[in-house]
Parts: structure tokens; sequence; C-alpha cells
């Protein structure tokens, strides 16, 4: 009965990282992303022939062998022609090996580059609800480690399979040329190891693709962990944490374990048949050569007919070693397929585009749920905004606000219900015309390791940049005196530059002011940041609002109390709506929320 730790890692890794579980033709269907097709069918030629060669040099071995048996005089000129066609051969060999090798080394680069942009350009078109999905280490794990494992067996180890499978099949051939009854004897047994390897990686095969599920988990658990330390430590759950991350191992190395054994029975099976091949062949070749004198059989044949098996059976025995590496990588390939092949269920550039944008943003009865969670995030959600008005959101975490924004940038699409601008369905526009007309200011500033000159400019074609409009989106947004203060000023890159959260996001508003769009959303834009901070974020955003259609979430009530309505979440719907001072005399919500923040 099998231990219940194997029993429990079938049972938890069964739609890890969103697998679909298309199986089959991994290999034609991933190298349908190599471009060089032809240089990838030259190396497996060159590999094929580098495996047939050596067996030729027993055919030499043998002929020398048979110039013994000839008088002195012939058995000389024999032995010296037989000597000069070894040294022709082994310069030949030399050379095909060379070649192999160089077209190895310049494979590798082109398959691995190629096979890395498709997957890095499939996660750029998935659309968000993949990413809710998806934990972020398995798909670390896909463009790194998966993809390195799928390169060094497909190219490295494929070649050396072919080399193999080239030996193996060349040995039986010439035994049958040479020999051709000890010859049979080696396709009898062939036939007999295939059908054993065959059941066995039929069984290995279930098993294996939940021993790479089971490491894409602890892969995931170990990033998670890895970019948590500081709340690992905050609540002394060191040991908790190991503890979870052994039982997460344990399960993985149950499945590891009965992987081993089903493949060591099955190569102790396959070794013993071929050894005893080769002691068959050698007790019938010399029965022949003895017994039979009319069928003209020589001592060098002899020679050839067991080198010629020893041959095939070693080249027979580590292809199918490897064999067992190609068919665990074939897991590896049909999760990267996964990613590649995954179609987004809307194409991003597909739609209309409207000659202009005054601003005006309609909900109607707008009922949406994450595919990931059992509630609806917001439901029968309806308001208006008028051009150039700004509305704020308020409410609790997790009441709808952050995911209204995401509808309107059309992130998502919703179950039930209208989104217009202008009056407009957006789902008649395109979502990148849609992201186009729209600015935001997100909570957590994210800024790409380039150029500050370069992040405040992301999303603008390099052509459309000028450094004198950077400058000026910078100064309203009050982030040029410090970055003029930094060394490189503008050039400075970010990874080396120690810029404080206040100033990241200064940048960030930078970038929406240079964007310029009619519609503005601030996702609390100011919540993580202290007072001095705050304050200048706030002078930017107020001067850049102006005329624009801005939406705001925010936590802190004093942000809000400027704007020209406030929306009260709650439970994904409107509980209340009108300015601060209106709804602070309806005393309702909102009056519980700003007294709770006074107190």
């Amino acid at each position: 009965m099998p231990p219940m730790g194997f029993l429990s890692a079938f049972k938890q890794q069964g739609s890890l990282d969103d697998f679909e579980g298309k199986r089959g033709n991994e290999y034609f269907r991933i190298m349908k992303y190599f471009n060089n097709k032809f240089l990838l069918v030259i190396t497996y030629l060159v590999s094929g022939v580098s495996g047939v060669m050596p067996l030729l040099m027993n055919v030499f071995i043998g002929d020398m062998v048979n110039s013994f048996n000839t008088t002195s005089g012939s058995m000389l000129d024999s032995l010296t022609s037989v000597i000069m066609n070894m040294i022709y051969f082994n310069v030949a060999f030399l050379v095909v090996q060379t070649i192999g090798f160089i077209l190895r080394t310049t494979t590798n680069p082109y398959f691995m580059r190629d096979l890395r942009f498709a997957i890095y350009k499939s996660y750029l078109n998935q659309d968000i609800d993949y990413f809710d999905k998806v934990p972020t280490g398995a798909m670390i794990g896909r463009i790194s480690q998966d993809i390195t494992m799928i390169h060094e067996i497909l190219i490295d180890k494929i070649c050396t399979t072919i080399q193999n499978m080239a030996q193996a099949i060349g040995g039986i051939i010439l035994a049958l040329v040479t020999v051709w009854e000890c010859g049979l004897i080696g396709i009898g047994v062939t036939i007999v190891v295939s059908i054993v390897f065959i059941v066995g990686e039929k069984l290995v095969d279930k098993i294996w693709f939940r021993y790479n599920e089971g490491s894409s988990q602890a892969a995931t658990k170990a990033e998670e962990v890895m970019t948590s330390f500081r709340t690992i430590k905050s609540f002394d759950c060191e040991l908790k944490e190991s503890e979870k991350y052994q039982e997460t191992l344990s399960d993985v190395d149950q499945v590891f374990k009965i992987t081993s054994l089903i493949q060591g029975g099955k190569e102790g099976i396959i070794t013993l048949m071929l050894t005893c091949m080769q002691a068959g062949v050698l007790y019938y070749a010399s029965y022949l050569i003895i017994r039979k004198p009319e069928k003209n059989y020589l001592s060098g044949d002899l020679f050839v007919i067991l080198m010629s098996l020893t041959f095939s059976t070693l080249g027979m025995s580590s292809a199918m070693t490897i064999a067992d590496d190609v068919k665990r990588t074939l897991v590896s390939c049909a999760k990267v397929l996964d990613v590649i092949e995954r179609v987004p269920k809307t194409n991003r550039k597909e739609g209309n585009k409207l000659d202009s944008i005054k601003g005006k943003i309609e909900f109607r009865d707008v009922t949406f749920k994450y595919s990931t969670a059992k509630n609806n995030a917001v439901e029968h959600l309806s308001f208006t905004i008028n051009p150039g008005e700004t509305v704020a959101l308020v409410g609790e975490s997790g009441c709808g606000k952050s995911t209204t924004l995401q509808l309107l940038q059309r992130f998502y699409e919703i179950d039930s219900g209208e989104i217009l601008i202008d009056g407009v369905n957006i789902k008649t526009l395109a979502q990148t015309y849609i992201r186009s007309q729209i600015s935001i200011v997100p909570q957590s500033p994210i800024l790409f390791t380039m150029s500050i000159e370069e992040n405040i400019a992301y999303g603008i074609h390099r052509k459309k940049r000028k450094h004198q409009a950077i400058a000026e989106a910078a100064t309203v947004g009050n982030a040029h005196n410090f970055i003029m203060e930094i060394p490189q000023n503008y050039k400075a890159r970010v990874q080396q530059t120690s810029l404080s959260g206040g100033q990241k996001q200064r940048i960030c508003i930078s970038r929406a002011i240079l964007y310029n769009t009619p519609i503005l959303l601030l996702d609390e834009a100011t919540a993580a940041l202290d007072t001095e901070s705050e304050r200048l974020v706030q002078q930017s955003l107020e001067q850049f609002r102006k005329g624009k259609t801005a939406i705001m979430v925010a936590h802190r009530l004093a942000t809000v109390i400027n704007a020209d309505r406030i929306l009260v979440f709650k439970d994904g719907h409107i509980e209340e709506e009108g300015t601060h001072s209106d709804l602070l005399e309806k005393n309702g919500i909102y009056a519980d929320l700003v007294k709770y923040q006074l107190q």
C-alpha cells in the first residue's frame, strides 16, 4: 500500500498554477517556436552520423584480424591497407565530431532565446485574470528553470540519444550483414527490451507529472517565504514555516521514491536481457565458425559481430537512460506550452476608437466576480461621473473600490451590466485605446530598472519623448528639484538610486502628468506616505487634475474632502453619495468613518 504522503501529494497537486493538462506531441509542438529549424535538423543528422562511425572501426579491426590468416607477403600489404584506411577514417570522424560540437553550441543559445521570447510574449498578452490564478513563483519557474531544463534535454541530450540510437540500430544492422543468425538474436532481444522499457515508462509517466507539480509547489512556497522574511520574523513563525516547507518536500520525496523503485526494476531487467544477449551471441558465433566451416565465417567476423552487438547494447542502454530524462522534460514542455499556446479571452487591440474623449463615465447595474472568488466583488453597481468632475470612492477594504477602477480599464470583463465612456459601451472599444485615455497613480509606486527619465516617459513611444516635456511634467509633479540633486539627474538609473517612497510616488505622478489623459485614476496614491510627502503629492495632484475626470480611492478621508462628490461603498455597491458636508449631515456610514479617524 503506498504511503499516505504519496497519496496526499496526488490530491494536492491537481490544478497548481492553472495547468490545463493538455498533453501529447510536446516535442513537435515546442519546436514550432524555434525559428532556425534547419540548423536543428543538421545538428541531429550529424549526431546520427557520429553515432554510426565508431561501428565502422570494428570492420577495419575485423579485416585486420582476418589478415593474420593470410600468407606473410599478402598479410603485410593487407595490414598496411587496413591501417591507412583507419587513419583516413579517424580523420573524417574527428571532423564530424568537431562539426557536431560546433552545431550544438550554436543551436543552444538560439533555442533558449526563441523559447524565452515566446513565453515572455505570451505572459504579456495574458488577461489580468490569468495572473490572479497563477503564483508568481510558478511563472518565474516556467521562464527560467523549465526552459533551461528543456534546452538541455531537447538539444544536448536528444543529440546524444540520436547518437546512441544510431549506434544501437547500426550495430544490429552490421551484425545482420556480418553473421545474420546472430543479428536475429539481437533483434529479438531488442524487441523484448523495448516492451519492458515502454511499460516502465507508462508507469513512470503517470507519477512523474505529480513529482514535477510538487517541486513547483515547493518552489512557490520558497518564493513566498523569501519575499516575506520581515513578516515571518515579526510573528516568530520561522519554525512553523520550516515545518510547512519540510512537509511539502516530504510529499514530493514519497513520489520520487515510488518512481525510483519502478526505474530501478526496469533498468535491472533491461541490463540482464542485454548481458544474456552478449553471452548467447558469443557462444553461437563461435559455434558457427568452428562447427559450420561451409558458411565461411572467419575469426574476424566473430570480433565484428561481438563488438557490433556490444556497441549496440551500450548505445541502447545509454539511449534508454537519457530517454528517462527526456520523458521527464516533456512535463516541463507541457507546462511551458500551456503558457505559450494559451489564448487570451479578449484581444486587447480589437475594437473601436473614439475621435476624442470628454470624460463622462457611467456604470449601469454592473455585477462582477473574480474567477478565484466565491462572492461578487461589485453587485448592481450604478453611478455617473460627469466630464471634469472629481469623485472619491471610500469604504472599508474589500468593498469594491479598486475593483471599480480595474473594470473601467477593462482589465476584466463584467458579468452583467454596462460600463460607458462618453455614452459608448467600453466592450466595443479596444482595450489598448481605453488605457491610452486613462492615467493611473497606484498606491505602491511601480518603477522599472531604467533611468528616471525613461520611467517618467514609460508608455510613450521613444520617438515622441522630449526631455523638456519630461522635465515640465516632473516640475508639475514636484519631482524636478530632488531629481536635479541626484548625480546624473534624469539619467540616473532607479536601481542604483536610493529613492524614498514619496520620491518614487512623485515620479509616478510625473508619469501620469506626461501621459496627460482626460481620465485620471488615483488608487490610494498617498496612503503609504509620510505627512510632508503627502502634502507635496497632494499639491501635485490638485494642480494636475483640474479639467480632468478624476476618480480617487482613499482611506484617509482628509484627502477626499475637496472632491466634488463622494461615493461610499459597502459590499460591492454604493451605500451613500454626496459631498463631504452632505454626508456628514446624513450621519451614516461616511460620518462614522470620519468620527473613527478623528478619534
